[in-house]
């Protein structure tokens, strides 16, 4: 008796690695630090012990080139998805600098298509992984009597972390980043991109 499994309604998480990685994070991280040198207080969100900026990186000339970016690749996959064509990509950006200690808190980006993440700086495995949360835990019944995790029975997923890599995934997806146990600064760029009929 052969049995087959279908997986239905998958959650995704795409990945993509800059090949000009090295050149590209260190123009970003010279200016994630003047960001934070400029406004030394930040904004508070899902951030604890760390430092965030406001949301408005898609504003400021500087960061062009990862707003750029952001857009294609988020382009890429909804084109992949059979999206509408003809729609116009809005975004939202910003620097976290997260200090050895900091982490943040499981959360979500509601009112948009697609969420990231842009890894900058950081000391990998120590500075923390992000993780994704299975959102169908909430209605499950029963807990699974196993000896060894698999992708059906994972409550949560863990991501490593890259200098140079960009994660995106659903905003509905709940996500939260480990604590930092490295002795250096994680710097990354979230991001929330909405896509809408032009006008």
């Amino acid at each position: 008796m052969e049995i087959t499994p279908r997986p239905l309604f998958p959650s995704v998480v795409w990945t993509t690695l800059f090949d000009d990685r090295a050149v590209f994070n260190a123009k970003m991280l010279q200016l994630a630090r003047q960001m934070r040198e400029q406004d030394p207080r930040g904004v508070d969100n899902s951030n604890v012990k760390g430092w965030q900026s406001p949301n408005n990186l898609q504003t400021l000339p500087a960061f062009e080139d990862i707003n750029i970016r952001i857009l294609q690749v988020c382009q890429s996959i909804a084109q992949s998805q059979h999206f509408k064509p003809n729609l116009a990509y809005h975004h939202q950006a910003w620097v976290n600098i997260s200090p050895p200690g900091a982490f943040n808190q499981i959360h979500y980006h509601p009112n948009c298509h697609f969420s990231g993440v842009y890894y900058v700086s950081l000391k990998a495995p120590e500075c923390g992984s992000i993780y994704f949360r299975d959102p169908r835990v909430a209605s499950r019944m029963m807990t699974y009597p196993i000896e060894k995790m698999t992708d059906f029975t994972a409550e949560e997923v863990w991501m490593p972390p890259e200098e140079g890599r960009m994660y995106v995934f659903p905003g509905w997806m709940e996500h939260g980043v480990e604590e930092n146990k490295s002795d250096q600064d994680r710097i990354s760029i979230s991001f929330n991109v909405l896509a809408t009929p032009k006008r």
